[in-house]
């Protein structure tokens, strides 16, 4: 992930050699190459031959998500993750700028996650919406039925 941001952040549009991406980062040179060539066969990065040659991103940054980027070069994160999501934190550990930034924007992304979870919408996911006396039936009737449908997907944990 950080030679990516480093491609992106040093590129502006021109190739950047493989080399100042591991000098800068403090990678070695045949790691990088072995990932650039994943990252090449997805398409998510080309080459450029000749004396200012080097990598170039294929798409504007703002397309290219962390996500894509992770599930290329490091599937062995999301399983972690998938499985025991406090063992992310130190699956990234190695790469602690972009480890910093990454669970600062996830913290942000939580909080504003949490200000739009109802009480209505916890009651209609764990299926307990049996109060008569129910001040948003409305709402938790239209929850069920994009449940129902499909138009929303009810969280999967066992409650």
């Amino acid at each position: 992930m950080q030679a990516l941001f480093d491609l992106a952040h040093h590129s502006h549009g021109q190739p950047v050699p493989l080399h100042l991406i591991a000098e800068r980062q403090d990678l070695s040179l045949p790691f990088l190459e072995q990932i650039f060539n994943k990252l090449k066969r997805a398409g998510v990065v080309a080459s450029v031959r000749g004396p200012k040659g080097g990598y170039i991103l294929t798409q504007p940054c703002n397309q290219v998500t962390v996500g894509d980027v992770l599930r290329l070069t490091d599937p062995g994160f999301y399983a972690v993750a998938k499985e025991d999501p406090s063992k992310a934190n130190t699956a990234l550990r190695d790469d602690d700028k972009m480890n910093r930034i990454l669970w600062k924007q996830l913290a942000n992304h939580i909080s504003n996650f949490m200000d739009t979870v109802t009480l209505a919408d916890l009651c209609v996911e764990s299926q307990s919406n049996a109060c008569p006396e129910c001040t948003c039936a409305d709402y938790t009737q239209e929850l069920s039925e994009q449940f129902r449908t499909g138009k929303r997907k009810p969280c999967e944990l066992d409650i």
